[in-house]
């Protein structure tokens, strides 16, 4: 390495530099393309919440318009299916919107915990919508924000540090600059040292010393 010719560090700059150019065109792909997944990441906690928020609020005023028919005496079960099937019908569609956004298979055995006791719970609210017992479903559908607070919090925590193949990347390119920098320096001391050689310091030739006759 140390007697590597000049006319050499020319077209081994270039391929590193060829190297090193490609790599980060790949890592820009990489990260726009995780950057992309983070963003779907957010709209679909975003999302969540509001499926929450819209599916509690159904079961609450189910449970209230119950309570009402009830008080008032109404026969009718004709009557009260109309009346109630809407706010069923919102409550049923974000009931599987909510369904359809879990993984009850995740990877993470936390998230694989937290979301089977959500669904859990929210199949029980269910159950209890179906069998007309609203007051029940009410109870039940009020302990569902404290079941999915942890779960976007997990999420959230999974946005910011951003997705398994964009800190893997990272870290390399990390490693790839510190090793092109070092290269780098390498070459520029070497080609300095091959271009201005240490002088030598020559010794003054000895006299030779005839021996006396």
């Amino acid at each position: 390495m140390e007697n590597l010719p000049p006319q050499l560090l020319i077209p081994i700059g270039a391929v590193t530099a060829a190297l090193i150019a490609g790599f980060f065109s790949f890592l820009n792909l990489v990260v726009a393309k995780e950057h992309k997944v983070s963003e779907f990441r957010q709209a679909w906690i975003d999302k969540l919440r509001d499926e929450l928020c819209r599916y509690v609020a159904s079961i609450r005023y189910l449970s209230r318009l119950n309570q009402v028919w009830i008080q008032e005496g109404h026969p009718d079960p004709l009557k009260h299916h109309e009346i109630m099937r809407p706010t069923v019908d919102v409550a049923s569609q974000a009931y599987s919107a909510m369904v359809l956004r879990i993984n009850p298979e995740d990877k993470d055995k936390t998230m694989k915990k937290l979301n089977a006791d959500f669904l859990a719970t929210l199949n029980m609210v269910r159950d209890h919508v179906d069998e007309g017992k609203y007051d029940d479903a009410r109870k039940v559908a009020g302990t569902l924000t404290a079941k999915l607070q942890p779960i976007l919090k997990l999420e959230w925590e999974r946005v910011k540090k951003g997705e398994l193949v964009y800190r893997f990347t990272r870290g390399a390119a990390f490693l790839i600059i510190v090793v092109a920098l070092i290269l780098g320096a390498w070459f520029a001391y070497y080609n300095y040292t091959y271009s201005n050689p240490p002088e030598r310091v020559q010794e003054p030739a000895k006299q030779l010393i005839r021996p006396t006759p």
